[in-house]
């Protein structure tokens, strides 16, 4: 009978330290669960406050001509971030890409000093590369020079009907601009000066489109924002921002082939 009650009291035992230990588990991986989410979510926290006040040196940059400072300066909400933010307008490289354009949209490509576009005119033979998403594009060019309009068509499948004295001619193929990709370009190059404006509209599909001075630096089409802030706790955040000049609408110099 003795050794039973000992026998009984060893299991009782035993079970109270299993029940015991299974709790304390249970509490523990709740706590840090609980500990992890609070730890995860002040960092997403902290990532957005530092997002917006890179954001923040953006937007500031964008109106100055010189480094802008993020801080207590720039706004009393932003005195625990860091960092500062540059706009810059200087372009060393001899090709421009624009963003993926839709059917009948346009963008306007500068070949002389904005604002004013009376000096510093890009002289020099320049290409164009274009590729749609899916069939074969179609894209208006339209030429502002100091002297008048001139109007090119670049419509390697004859979706247009045209002037034969409008069409330009194009080559297919794989080609490459600045590390991307294109399924055409000009089979030879326009002979550009006194040219102030490019204005290229797509009337097919949507189509992306480069245009390339070969060994001569293009013009500044834009402005290139750099603003990096950091928050007090070292969250860091970088922004990069391309701001184009301003991009004339569809409406103007529209015509019909």
């Amino acid at each position: 009978m003795t050794g039973n009650k000992h026998n009984e009291s060893g299991q009782v035992l035993l079970i109270t330290i299993m029940l015991l230990a299974t709790a304390l588990t249970v509490v523990l991986s709740v706590s840090f669960r609980s500990t992890t989410e609070t730890q995860v979510t002040k960092l997403e926290e902290e990532s957005q406050k530092t997002l917006a006040a890179a954001e923040a040196g953006i937007e500031a940059a964008l109106k100055q001509t010189e480094t802008v400072p993020i801080g207590a300066g720039l706004s009393s909400d932003l005195g625990s971030f860091s960092g500062s933010a540059t706009c810059t307008t200087t372009n060393d490289k001899s090709y421009f890409i624009s963003p993926l354009l839709q059917k009948d949209e346009q963008y306007t490509f500068y070949l002389a000093n904005y604002p004013g576009l009376t000096s510093g005119f890009w002289s020099g033979n320049l290409n164009l590369y274009f590729k749609s998403e899916s069939d074969t594009p179609a894209v208006e060019l339209t030429f502002i020079t100091t002297t008048g309009v001139s109007h090119y068509l670049l419509d390697p499948s004859t979706l247009i009907l045209a002037d034969a004295g409008t069409k330009t001619g194009v080559d297919s193929g794989s080609f490459s601009l600045g590390g991307t990709g294109f399924g055409y370009k000009t089979s030879s190059s326009f002979s550009v000066s006194n040219t102030k404006l490019i204005i290229a509209r797509v009337l097919s599909t949507a189509t992306k489109i480069g245009i390339d001075g070969g060994v001569d630096a293009l013009k500044s089409q834009g402005k290139t924002c750099d603003s990096q802030a950091s928050s007090n706790t070292g969250v860091t955040k970088k922004v990069v921002l391309f701001q184009s000049y301003p991009q004339i609408p569809a409406e103007f110099f529209v015509t019909s082939f």
